[in-house]
């Protein structure tokens, strides 16, 4: 330490001037993408809960419209009975025209549980058999 002389203490305090500088405007520039960061996590979060709660609202809305539906079905269902035995009732069996079926009154009341059906009587489309051919 006794052979450096000034120019080498100049030197030496020049980089560490400028070292300091450099780490300054690291920590700078970082900071910054750290802050960013931290901002966009926070707003992921807060649009992952708000997403959750609308998924619940909807979830719960459709499971109280599918039980209105229900309730809105039997109550259709209790109403045209209602309709056909009144109308057995007041015009007797010669005067109602069918407007109110036997068919029609055990086909409302079909389980609920039963599947619907999903076919056509008879073939369609490319097997049907042309009975106009000439």
């Amino acid at each position: 330490m006794e052979n450096w002389t000034n120019e080498i203490w100049v030197a030496i305090g020049i980089a560490f001037i400028v070292g300091l500088f450099i780490g300054y405007i690291i920590v700078r520039l970082t900071k910054g993408s750290v802050k960013h960061q931290a901002k966009t996590e926070a707003e992921l979060k807060t649009v992952k809960t708000q997403l959750d709660t609308q998924k619940a609202q909807i979830e719960k809305h459709f499971a109280e419209s599918a039980e209105l539906f229900k309730t809105l079905i039997n109550d259709y269902q209790k109403l045209y009975r209602h309709y056909a035995t009144s109308s057995n009732n007041l015009l007797g069996e010669k005067d109602h025209k069918g407007l109110f079926t036997q068919q029609l009154i055990t086909a409302t009341d079909k389980s609920q549980n039963e599947q619907p059906r999903d076919y056509s009587e008879g073939t369609s489309g490319l097997f049907k058999e042309n009975k106009e051919e000439n």
